[in-house]
């Protein structure tokens, strides 16, 4: 309850504590503090961004999704973070190219894009949170890329847990083996047949719904 009384330039302070403090004005003159509740859809493909979204509470996970709904899992966004795909996509034609779905309630500072090239030339606190986050995300995807490219099914899954786990901070990640396998774009039987092998490994241990990581 006291988290959503909090107002932005107490968020700032807490999660983005290096903006200086005439950046710290204007945003707090232009953002809003919005709520999404778990898997109220935050960001879809093809919506037009009209936002950056800096997230103050929660996880988002971003993934990307084709035609026939199959789902590639990309990272997690926490708070003190903002989506560099959503940053690139407005300064390029302005529509987005992922989807975002809180895992839990989340609460962002949603500033106007038209701000973003704006502070990029006055603010460098600005300047260099946009290209760290530019950085991160990019290291991100290289490790999607690299995961996709040279692992094994097993290793993505036991890293896609693990990245899970630690976006909760707990070691047990409530997903069914379908939910699991969208995202991993694979099939729920793969999935189940690796769990499998992990648990009589001691990685994993499998309940309904649930995995919780052992090592």
């Amino acid at each position: 309850m006291m988290e959503k009384m909090k107002s932005i330039p107490s968020f700032i302070q807490d999660h983005f504590f290096s903006f200086q403090p005439e950046l710290v004005s204007e945003i707090k003159a232009c953002g809003k503090l919005i709520t999404f509740q778990a898997d109220e859809l935050m960001m879809d493909i093809g919506q037009k961004v009209e936002i950056i979204p800096l997230i103050v509470s929660g996880s988002v996970k971003v993934f990307r999704e084709d035609a026939d709904d199959h789902e590639l899992f990309m990272y997690y966004l926490r708070a003190g973070e903002a989506c560099a795909i959503t940053m690139i996509c407005s300064a390029r034609e302005g529509y987005s190219k992922i989807k975002a779905i809180p895992e839990e309630e989340t609460t962002v500072i949603a500033v106007p894009i038209s701000k973003l090239d704006e502070w990029m030339i006055q603010y460098k606190t600005w300047y260099y949170f946009v290209m760290d986050t530019y950085q991160d995300r990019f290291e991100e995807l290289l490790k999607v890329v690299d995961g996709i490219a040279f692992h094994q099914m097993d290793e993505r899954l036991i890293e896609y847990l693990e990245k899970n786990a630690e976006a909760s901070q707990r070691r047990v990640v409530n997903k069914t083996h379908q939910q699991m396998a969208q995202e991993l774009n694979s099939s729920r039987e793969v999935i189940t047949r690796l769990l499998k092998k992990l648990e009589q490994r001691g990685r994993v241990k499998v309940s309904r719904n649930q995995i919780e990581l052992l090592s």
